[in-house]
């Protein structure tokens, strides 16, 4: 969070706050020298500018010689000693500032205490406030919130004496100091206080630093969308101020809501700009976050080098504090790998209190916990999670984190149930946590958190012996912002014009043959902006079950439905089999996760060669795509009994592979699933008489004819019920509306999974692409068929978050999406289409009806069915072919 930072002006800016006496005729400021006194503030400017551009020593010097001036013309006898005391005291409160970038807070704070003493001798009340005031903002500098709270109640009595800008700088500080220690409330009434003051009095530095602390306020309470919202409106403000703080602070909830590539370039922006702008305290928290991505990120050799650079630098700045936080962070990482219980114990023990508030005392309670569990010290391990209690909002990883010691305590007492029950409320915590954010990018990214508890609870599991209790530890963590509704925020103006802009850019195309052209460069900054937006927004939460379904239901639901149900997991460094069906269940462990990931990237790779190839080389890449075809479809499913419709529940790194051609599965329909809860909880049914819309965008050459012969085949049945159709290309908008009206949507556009960003997975339309981010909920369409390349991919969270555009729609509630996970020959995706359309509407339902096509299609094998299976209700044969436009 910004601190109102420690005045480099006294805090009383200029001697104007307390100009000198007039003195009567004869007396020793009569005969001063005027030119020494402006020596002395010129001196006292010169270092409050040093202090500004963090040139801490030459500020040291020049204030040391403004002292030393002082005193020649207080031995002199030429200045009244209350004017020299007063500029004294503005010269060792500037001076503070020196001494703490040069000597740690200690240095700084005895000065400012001297100060106080110097104030109360000569009887100047303010000045005493200010030393106040400049100690507390050197305690929020320091992270000492409760000593800065001190150092702020002398202040308190006396703000109405203070100028506008003072007065923004206790209630910044004091407000910090509170948010910081769970005190939201009021936090938030002195952050209110400070925002109106500075708004009042055209403050527009005080301003950035309200709206930006408002926004961390918003973060510790839980709300990652307000936080963004208030950061994005501060950061916008021309103010000229260093961007150091306000990106940490972002980067920090950008962790928060696992978006953790993101925050590692926010942070090194941070990094570089506390380097360019000499903030050494600063420097060493970007350090220290960037030490916390990596640990996030699973990498603990770089957590602990970043852990190493931060504490190098604070303990050059003489931090201790700060030194202890870097010193408890690398106590955690080492209880995560399993080393030095003794050191993490001796390092919580400095952060002992029975009342944990503070992000770093709730830390070192939970290491203390860690500790005694692997002590088998059960009642120290009870007594410190009662301590970490609390009505405060909590971050959901800490929140995790307890779930995961609680459940380890009740396992460690014997009281398996107890245990279970604790890690379905963290797993149902998660899920309703991702359920109160709109971005789909952020729902996936909050998964992150739950990476350790998640591995804990299957690795648990396994080592139970328990299919049933494998599977349900599995899948309460798969996919579960699935199992969260949508929310549908407000329309945002400024958004859909940046949509706007992007479509038409893109539709445009690079404007030269340079690397990076000026359409590409302004393309990535709206998307950069749309993104930010995005994130932003907020929606109401609807209520919904957010629990996974249990092993029981499963086995019930795939024996009703005719089907065997396949799921994948990795545990400590292996990818895991179950498969359930026909009243079994059984598991096999299939290999290390580095080699099934070698393979099925090659297979990847193959497939799309073939897709593409040039004649010359056809028959070459169809033989190595075969190849990688049963490598793959060895590992993975050798030894599998299938039968009936076979449903797919794959990890991240297998959710983009081509199913529907894998040899063991081509004779049977095919459902690719992102959780077993998504599939038993989607009907396999339409839930109404069809409504069918077809649409086209442009580039295909059988894409008009492609879309007659759907509307054909269900304007025979449909009659007047089928929605609007177009032989023309359709824009944007006309499948947004297609989607919110009709119940089976066809599309048969071009399109394209991006990787790196993939809700900018798009299909072209005639006014440009349609992003996966712009489709809203509610959705209609209960059968979604993308008749186009690529966008049966997605790009996998942790927590096996599945995103791209076919995830886009199963996450808006469509039951069933038909899509390719790689290219298609437009005559290929045109005839296996219209023979999909033909075999739906006689009754077969989507899976065995792709099953069929793939068999009378060559090629066809390519489209896979998603989320689940559907097929159609009843049809009203009396009516004619709708017409078409």
């Amino acid at each position: 969070m910004s601190s109102a930072a420690p005045s480099t002006s006294s805090s009383a800016t200029t001697t104007s706050r307390a100009p000198a006496r007039s003195s009567p005729p004869g007396s020793r400021s009569e005969e001063a020298p005027t030119t020494t006194l402006d020596t002395i503030r010129n001196l006292h400017q010169l270092g409050q500018a040093e202090n500004s551009a963090g040139h801490y020593r030459r500020a040291d010097a020049a204030l040391s010689r403004a002292l030393h001036t002082i005193d020649e013309v207080d031995s002199s006898g030429a200045e009244s000693d209350e004017e020299l005391a007063q500029l004294r005291a503005r010269i060792l409160i500037t001076r503070a500032v020196s001494r703490l970038g040069i000597d740690g807070p200690e240095a700084a704070l005895t000065m400012l205490a001297g100060v106080q003493d110097l104030a109360r001798e000569h009887g100047v009340p303010l000045l005493e406030v200010l030393a106040h005031l400049q100690a507390g903002a050197i305690h929020v500098m320091s992270s000492n919130w409760i000593a800065s709270l001190d150092e702020l109640r002398h202040v308190g009595p006396h703000l109405d004496a203070l100028v506008p800008r003072e007065r923004c700088s206790a209630l910044l500080n004091r407000g910090l100091a509170a948010v910081s220690l769970g005190e939201l409330d009021e936090g938030r009434a002195d952050l209110d206080e400070a925002l109106a003051l500075a708004v009042e009095h055209g403050l527009p530095a005080q301003e950035y630093k309200a709206r930006h602390n408002l926004g961390c306020l918003a973060y510790l309470a839980g709300d990652i969308p307000g936080a963004l919202t208030l950061m994005r409106e501060a950061s916008e403000m021309p103010v000229d101020i260093t961007t150091a703080r306000g990106l940490l602070d972002l980067g920090n909830v950008l962790l928060d809501a696992g978006l953790i590539d993101e925050a590692e370039t926010v942070l090194e922006r941070g990094l570089a700009a506390a380097r360019r702008d000499r903030q050494p305290l600063e420097r060493g928290d970007v350090q220290l976050d960037l030490a916390r991505s990596a640990l996030l990120r699973g990498d603990v050799g770089q957590a602990r080098v970043r852990a190493g650079h931060a504490v190098r630098t604070f303990r050059a700045l003489h931090a201790d504090r700060r030194t202890e936080e870097v010193e408890l962070f690398g106590a955690a990482v080492d209880l995560g790998v399993g080393r030095n219980l003794t050191r993490a114990a001796r390092v919580a023990a400095k952060w002992a209190t029975s009342s944990p508030v503070t992000p770093s005392e709730r830390l070192a309670t939970r290491i203390r916990i860690e500790v005694a569990l692997d002590r088998h010290d059960h009642e120290a391990a009870r007594t410190d999670l009662a301590r970490l209690v609390t009505d405060q909002p909590q971050p959901l990883g800490a929140r995790l984190h307890e779930h995961l010691l609680a459940s380890r305590l009740a396992s460690a007492e014997g009281d398996s149930a107890r245990a279970t029950g604790i890690l379905e409320e963290a797993a149902a915590q998660l899920a309703l946590e991702q359920g109160g954010v709109h971005s789909m990018e952020i729902r996936a990214g909050l998964a992150f958190h739950a990476a350790r508890i998640r591995d804990a609870d299957v690795a648990s599991a396994t080592d139970s012996g328990s299919l049933p209790h494998v599977f349900e530890s599995v899948e309460r963590w798969r996919a579960a912002s699935h199992r969260a509704p949508p929310l549908r925020p407000p329309d945002d103006e400024r958004t859909a014009a940046l949509v706007a802009r992007l479509r038409r850019l893109r539709q445009l195309g690079p404007d030269d043959d340079t690397p990076l052209s000026s359409i590409q460069r302004e393309a990535v900054v709206l998307q950069d902006e749309i993104t930010e937006r995005l994130r932003a927004a907020r929606g109401d939460r609807a209520e919904a079950d957010v629990r996974a379904v249990g092993f029981e239901q499963t086995a019930r639901t795939a024996d009703e439905r005719d089907a065997t149900l396949v799921t994948f997991h990795e545990v400590r460094g292996t990818v895991v089999r179950l498969v359930l069906g026909g009243g079994c269940v059984s598991q096999s462990v299939l290999g290390p996760v580095r080699a099934i990931a070698t393979a099925t990237a090659r297979l990847t790779s193959d497939v799309r060669a073939a897709a593409v190839a040039r004649p010359s080389m056809a028959a070459f890449l169809a033989r190595a795509r075969e190849s990688s075809l049963r490598e793959v479809d060895t590992l993975l499913f050798r030894g599998v009994d299938l039968a009936g419709t076979v449903v797919v529940v794959p990890t991240v790194a297998l959710a983009s592979l081509p199913w529907r051609a894998l040899p063991s599965l081509r004779d049977h329909p095919v459902v690719a699933a992102p959780s077993a809860t998504a599939w038993v909880r989607r009907p396999v049914t339409a839930g109404r008489a069809p409504v069918v819309a077809a649409l086209s965008g442009p580039g295909l050459p059988r894409a008009h004819e492609e879309v007659r012969a759907v509307a054909q085949a269900w304007g025979r049945h449909t009659g007047a019920t089928s929605g609007t159709t177009t032989t023309g290309y359709a824009v944007s908008a006309d499948v947004r509306s297609a989607l919110s009206t009709a119940s089976v949507v066809h599309l048969a556009a071009h399109g394209h999974h991006v990787d790196q960003s993939p809700l900018f997975s798009s299909l072209d339309m005639a006014d440009g692409p349609v992003f996966a981010h712009e489709l809203r909920a509610p959705l209609a369409a209960e059968l979604v068929v993308l008749s186009a390349c690529d966008v049966g991919r997605s790009r996998g969270r942790p927590g096996d978050e599945p995103l791209g555009l076919a995830a886009a729609l199963l996450g808006l509630g469509a039951q069933c999406v038909v899509a390719a996970t790689n290219p298609v020959h437009d005559e290929v995706a045109a005839a296996a289409m219209v023979d999909l359309h033909e075999r739906l509407v006689g009754g077969t339902d989507v899976a065995t009806a792709l099953q069929q096509t793939a068999v009378a299609v060559p090629g066809g094998e390519a489209f896979c069915a998603y989320g689940s299976t559907w097929s159609r209700g009843e049809l009203t044969n009396s009516s004619p072919p709708p017409r078409t436009r």
